[in-house]
């Protein structure tokens, strides 16, 4: 699962300069002219269906992936260590299932957004930084493309300089860490040039994977590839709200849930892409996580996992076979010891209403949930991470923010606060506690906030170092000193957040 969590848990880094060193014969070939072969190489699929079935081992856990194929829709299907998730493409449409079988739609706006891949999309644009770095002086000799877009991040593209086959990338990430990927095996399907090995590293052990393509060959009947049916985690209420047993605290939304006769509090947190447990809580609940790959989170590596709750009930509630992932967890608190997160799962299982003036959550029915008649205010939300990607604007600069129930405060990224024309200096140094460790930020007033048909004139917020956080999909985190004004109605069934300002 890709992981974005609140403040409580957001993934930080710094960024590194790439290091590579390796000495180059120059060439005549531009990048265009080398990914239009590369293009070229690995050709096109013939028309038809297609099953392809992948094994990959590595991260504690073996799996088994099954790719169907017919024509531009896609479906593809992962099962180890007992879970299963997939994802597709539909007519068009993208969309993703997880662990629980909770489907999202996918809204691709990095397509149009994110640096690295327009820079590859245009290499002939310079303001995508994207250059021939030349021909490696070692056999096999391979061309070298490096593409390092203001915002993105830098990678080396490594293509065989006989095949033009692409034969490494490597990207110097957010998380200090060199990722590299090595493709090989290259064999002829139906057309399309196909390589049957693929290596990953980043450096630590725990993430090596190696996947080999088991088997591709044509469907031998017509293929059903329509999007599967959303699998919500509890019944939906058909008549009233069902009211979640939440505490407001300065520490956040805590609810409170049982699970194997042993009360639980668990942070329900809109910035988080799904459902995370403390492993430490899930070996004293009797449950052991399954897999371990080994991720930077905060101000530092953590170990995750995935673990299934066979029953577990949240008020009137009640949840069966329910997959949580596991890291390291145990935020402070006065009263509470919150140990998990409620993100994605929960949140998109049902329409979820939270109150911060009356300091309630409910789950609300959805036949009956009529937002022109509230006059809420509708804010479309892309959730293609699993977290709710809002437009907002500081000073007249317009942004897309994350709302994040779990954060207590706003942060604006840094590529974003370089824009603001008339933001304040900065005003104090400070931490923020993530599940890593701390993480030095700075606090700068902003003026002019424009979110979910209120403006705030001033707003005081927080700017982490230069860390994952700067990335171009999110210029920032819109948290509960900014959403404590709202009552705030997510209804990610039709991609939706609907506010309505408390007076």
């Amino acid at each position: 699962m890709r992981w974005v969590v609140g403040v409580a848990a957001l993934v930080a880094a710094i960024v590194p300069a790439c290091a590579a060193a390796e000495t180059y014969d120059p060439v005549t070939l531009t990048a265009a002219e080398i990914l239009k072969r590369a293009g070229d190489a690995v050709g096109k699929l013939q028309p038809g269906a297609y099953i392809e079935v992948d094994t990959t081992h590595g991260g504690g856990v073996d799996l088994t992936t099954t790719t169907i194929t017919s024509g531009k829709d896609v479906e593809t299907t992962t099962t180890g260590g007992g879970f299963t998730w997939s994802s597709g493409s539909f007519f068009g449409h993208r969309w993703e299932q997880d662990r629980n079988g909770v489907v999202r739609m996918v809204s691709d706006f990095r397509a149009n957004e994110d640096p690295n891949a327009l820079a590859l999309r245009h290499p002939e644009d310079p303001q995508y930084r994207v250059k021939v770095l030349g021909e490696t002086q070692t056999e096999p000799r391979q061309y070298v493309i490096e593409a390092n877009p203001p915002g993105g991040v830098d990678c080396l593209y490594y293509y065989d300089a006989a095949t033009f086959l692409l034969a490494q990338t490597v990207s110097y990430g957010r998380d200090r860490y060199k990722h590299v990927v090595t493709y090989g095996d290259y064999r002829n399907t139906y057309g399309l040039m196909n390589a049957f090995t693929e290596r990953y590293s980043d450096g630590r052990p725990e993430n090596d994977t190696t996947t080999q393509v088991v088997s591709f060959e044509k469907a031998a009947q017509p293929v059903d590839l329509s999007i599967p049916k959303t699998r919500p985690i509890y019944a939906q209420p058909s008549s009233g709200a069902v009211v979640l047993p939440a505490d407001f605290t300065d520490h956040g939304i805590i609810v409170r849930a049982t699970v194997n006769g042993r009360g639980i509090d668990l942070l329900l947190d809109s910035g988080a892409s799904g459902l995370l447990l403390d492993p430490g809580i899930a070996h004293d609940l009797g449950l052991t996580p399954v897999g371990r790959s080994r991720r930077t989170i905060g101000g530092g590596d953590v170990d995750l996992g995935s673990v299934r709750v066979p029953e577990m009930s949240i008020g009137d509630l009640h949840l069966h076979d329910v997959v949580f992932e596991t890291a390291p967890l145990d935020l402070p608190g006065d009263v509470h010891r919150v140990v998990g997160l409620l993100g994605y799962d929960f949140i998109a299982s049902g329409l979820l209403k939270i109150d911060f003036k009356a300091r309630t959550a409910a789950i609300l029915p959805r036949a009956s949930f009529d937002p022109q008649a509230l006059s809420a205010h509708a804010v479309p939300a892309d959730l293609d991470d699993g977290v709710p990607r809002v437009p907002a604007s500081m000073e007249a600069v317009p942004g897309h923010f994350l709302v994040d129930t779990g954060a207590f405060k706003m942060l604006v990224f840094r590529n974003y606060a370089e824009k603001l024309p008339n933001k304040t200096g900065e005003l104090a140094q400070t931490s923020i506690l993530t599940v890593g460790g701390p993480m030095r930020t700075q606090i700068v007033n902003v003026s002019d906030f424009a979110f979910g048909g209120a403006l705030f004139q001033t707003a005081e917020v927080t700017v982490p170092e230069r860390s994952t956080f700067d990335i171009a999909d999110y210029d920032g985190i819109i948290g509960r000193d900014a959403l404590s004004v709202f009552q705030l109605y997510f209804d990610y069934e039709d991609g939706m957040i609907y506010t309505k300002v408390n007076r």
